[in-house]
């Protein structure tokens, strides 16, 4: 008869075969070995092995099971994977950490041939200045100045306080030429910030007779701000003036304040000839807006440099590379910058988050939180960055380093660093 799979399963084991396989043990001085098996010091082709008593807690005497070698391995191996793991892990948490956080000495990043440069962070931070040359910065825009405050209007009266709130804040006026190319040098602990000066108006720059004498207006923006440079030397005195044909409208007298600007420090941008927003026009007329207009000033003078549009109310042509290069009247011309229009604080060039050749600006408007009224405008940006200094470039006073916490390096772009200018990390705590 037949048994079922499962009646086979359950068949019980014969202890007698089990025992068949065994040969009895004796023990011989602590020692087991076959009862048949000759005394292990008569011959040496048999191998005796110790086999300890498992002592239970019954005092049965029952022998324990020889360990597994096999599984010892692995568990060692387990351990040992297991060791290396967590190692690398710590190694991997520290490096992090230390890239978060900078290092305490000053790393550099050479952008150019020369020896490395290092800037005494430690005692700027004594002194409570954290630099971060990796920060934002503001282009001002500013239209006409006059008596009473309008649309693309600022008062006499605000003007002047503009000039005092941002010297009071830390911000110090650059070059825009030397901001664009890297080559920022303000004092330890203060912000670049740019004027720029749309229309060419004469409420901007105007000479009138003073018993006799042509002197400039103290009125003017130009009069007002080398007033404010002879109180506060270190506070610049520099601006770029996006210029029409009337030149600030004084007849006659165009040509004579363009060589004062120059020969001052001030800087120019092409605002075309008839301040047509360049989306309405055709290829053709794009082109002569910007060549006509570069045309007039190189008449005026050859030596001064033009290489930005500013945009006519912030409008861009339908074919954008019109903006850059073109060709009028058998003459081409070659722009690197465009100023916008817009309403945002930027950063540096060589920071990986620049806007690159399109320039965002700032228009010199008050802000009033409780209407909301100027939230575009400087105003609500001098209040952002009082809030948030952590975004606000700040000036370690040497101007062949970029400082900078030491976890901002990422967000270098050190090929776009002037040649001898380096990046100097610090810890922060």
């Amino acid at each position: 008869m037949e048994r079922s799979v499962g009646e086979r399963a359950k068949k019980p084991r014969r202890k007698g075969a089990i025992r068949s396989r065994i040969t009895a043990l004796e023990e011989t001085n602590g020692e087991y070995r076959t009862k048949d098996a000759p005394n292990p010091t008569e011959s040496r082709g048999y191998r005796v092995r110790k086999v300890e008593r498992h002592e239970k807690g019954n005092g049965s005497g029952e022998m324990d099971r020889k360990p597994n070698p096999y599984r010892r391995r692995r568990r060692r191996l387990f351990i040992l994977v297991l060791a290396v793991a967590a190692v690398t892990v710590l190694a991997v948490v520290i490096f992090v950490h230390g890239s978060n956080k900078g290092t305490a000495a000053l790393n550099s990043v050479q952008a150019g041939s020369g020896n490395s440069h290092s800037v005494d962070v430690q005692s700027l931070l004594k002194k409570g200045i954290r630099p971060n040359e990796l920060g934002m910065v503001m282009i001002l825009e500013y239209h006409r100045i006059a008596a009473t405050e309008g649309s693309f209007t600022r008062s006499i009266g605000n003007f002047k306080r503009d000039l005092e709130t941002l010297y009071a804040k830390g911000y110090r006026l650059i070059k825009y030429s030397d901001f664009l190319s890297g080559h920022i040098n303000t004092p330890a602990g203060t912000t670049p910030v740019i004027f720029t000066f749309d229309d060419s108006t004469v409420s901007q720059f105007r000479y009138i007779d003073q018993g006799g004498k042509k002197v400039i207006d103290p009125n003017c923006a130009v009069g007002m701000m080398e007033a404010f440079y002879h109180k506060h030397p270190d506070f610049g005195c520099t601006a770029v003036f996006s210029y029409l044909p009337s030149l600030f409208e004084q007849p006659g007298m165009g040509k004579e304040k363009v060589e004062y600007l120059a020969s001052h420090g001030f800087e120019f941008a092409d605002h075309t000839v008839s301040h047509i927003p360049l989306g309405k026009l055709s290829d053709q007329d794009v082109q002569k807006e910007i060549g006509a207009s570069i045309s007039n000033m190189k008449s005026i003078d050859p030596n001064v440099k033009v290489d930005t549009l500013c945009l006519p109310d912030g409008v861009m042509p339908k074919n954008h590379d019109l903006m850059f290069h073109g060709s009028y009247n058998g003459a081409t011309y070659n722009m690197k910058w465009v100023l916008l229009v817009g309403s945002n604080p930027l950063y540096p060039q060589y920071h990986y988050k620049n806007p690159g050749a399109e320039l965002p600006r700032i228009q010199a408007m008050d802000y009033d939180p409780q209407t909301g009224k100027g939230t575009d405008g400087s105003g609500y940006w001098l209040a952002y960055f009082d809030t948030h200094p952590e975004q606000r470039f700040i000036s370690d006073g040497d101007p062949s380093t970029i400082c900078a916490p030491g976890y901002m390096q990422p967000r270098l772009l050190s090929g776009r660093l002037p040649k001898g200018v380096y990046f100097a990390g610090y810890e922060q705590r």
